[in-house]
């Protein structure tokens, strides 16, 4: 018996001695320009630490890990003016609860107003930035509530896509431009990843990440550049046409790609004019290569990421044989669905048809065959002449911008809108990003 009392009170006296005392315990504002917490504490022992954080009886969020004895941990992805609790959490214990109540989003935030089918949901957040300087980029769940945001470090008004990975998981990262010639890769908990300086060459409309070296953990940062002509004729000194830029993680410049050295001016069809190809999207098919929209040749080009050379051109007197149903016009945000399925944002001509519409389609490469697979058409009243965009939910639903109409839409595959977004903001684009 005295045997058994010993051990108890040995194991009573390793397992208090093991106890982790907590001690300066604060959470602030990471500053002024974000919904970012850091919650401040101490700890008695070195070891592994993470906060758990919660609204009321909602899901309960999780930071990464952290290891040492004093720690400043940031709480993304917070409601704003809401009441949350917070607890420390280490191997073999946690805190207190702690409660704290976030901020009012800033004055010039966009105004938001929402119409919805009363059954409808997603289970993601979508990702905009108001087209403004400075601007603000924001996600919002599906009651258009506001769950993450910040002052845009992006000097063009749109945001990029994210980097696949789901923005609850660690390593969940976003692309943007500081400068034109300089690109970025942010968490959305605020922290600078990687950054690229592009030297001469000038980015616009559309940045990408892409898989280089898995086994070296490289990726590559592809852009859209400004390529220029000296053309001197029809009023016209120079033509301004586009490029491709690839850079590594580290910097170094590994490919690029000049318009002009494919393709001259005047032994095309297109219209002479200064802005002369203005592509605006980029994207990569199944085989690497790269799928860009030029909006003024109201076409896709596929070009060969290691030669340069055109593998293909889709629309208006290109390389396929398409009815007048499959031509599409000055074009927006062409994306890779799967092997072979695409689709683009057709925003539509104010001369020929004043209706945008998400075209999805599939190329058959080995028979050079294009197929119209569907068409999703917004109401007249949602004619979108410029920007804009749409990308598929969840394999279902489709995603709209209609910019000049300061609209968000959610439609299903019929154009019935189930998810209707208005603001006194446009947006170029916005994106879904998935939360697991």
């Amino acid at each position: 018996m005295n045997r058994i009392i010993f051990t108890y009170l040995l194991i009573l006296l390793v397992s208090c001695s093991n106890d982790i005392e907590f001690k300066d315990v604060s959470i602030k504002l990471s500053d002024n320009l974000s919904s970012t917490y850091i919650v401040n504490f101490k700890t008695s022992s070195k070891g592994e630490a993470n906060v758990e954080y919660w609204k009321n009886s909602e899901e309960i969020f999780s930071s990464p890990l952290f290891y040492g004895d004093s720690f400043s941990i940031p709480l993304s992805f917070l409601k704003p003016s809401s009441n949350y609790n917070f607890k420390i959490v280490t191997s073999n214990q946690s805190s207190i609860p702690y409660t704290f109540k976030t901020n009012d989003v800033p004055k010039f935030f966009p105004k938001l107003d929402l119409e919805k089918k009363n059954n409808f949901s997603f289970d993601g957040y979508l990702f905009f930035r108001t087209q403004t300087n400075p601007g603000i980029q924001f996600m919002l769940d599906d009651n258009a509530e506001i769950i993450w945001y910040s002052i845009s470090d992006t000097t063009l008004s749109r945001p990029f896509r994210n980097t696949n990975v789901p923005v609850l998981k660690s390593g969940a990262s976003y692309l943007s431009l500081s400068e034109k010639n300089i690109i970025e890769e942010h968490s959305f908990l605020g922290d600078t990843l990687v950054t690229i300086y592009t030297g001469k060459d000038i980015i616009h409309h559309d940045i990408m990440k892409i898989s280089y070296d898995d086994n070296l953990n490289i990726d590559k940062y592809v852009g859209l550049t400004y390529e220029y002509l000296n053309f001197n004729q029809e009023n016209i000194d120079s033509l301004i046409g586009d490029g491709i830029v690839v850079f590594d993680s580290f910097g170094n410049k590994l490919w690029s790609w000049n318009i002009f050295d494919y393709v001259k001016p005047n032994n095309e069809n297109y219209k002479i004019q200064e802005d002369w190809s203005h592509a605006n999207a980029i994207d990569i098919d199944y085989d690497g290569n790269y799928l860009v929209s030029f909006r003024s040749f109201n076409q896709i080009w596929k070009i060969d990421s290691e030669s340069g050379e055109i593998i293909w051109r889709l629309g208006d007197n290109g390389d396929f044989n398409l009815n007048e149903e499959d031509i599409f016009y000055q074009q927006h945000a062409i994306n890779k669905i799967n092997l072979n399925k695409y689709i683009l944002f057709d925003n539509g001509l104010s001369d020929v048809r004043m209706t945008s519409r998400a075209l999805e389609f599939t190329i058959d490469e080995e028979e050079e065959k294009f197929k119209l697979e569907k068409s999703v058409y917004l109401p007249d009243s949602l004619f979108t002449f410029k920007q804009g965009s749409v990308y598929l939910m969840d394999n279902e639903n489709y995603l709209f911008t209609s910019s000049v109409n300061n609209r968000t839409i959610i439609s299903d595959s019929s154009g019935k809108i189930l998810w209707n977004l208005l603001s006194d903001h446009s947006f170029y684009r916005v994106y879904y990003l998935s939360k697991h």
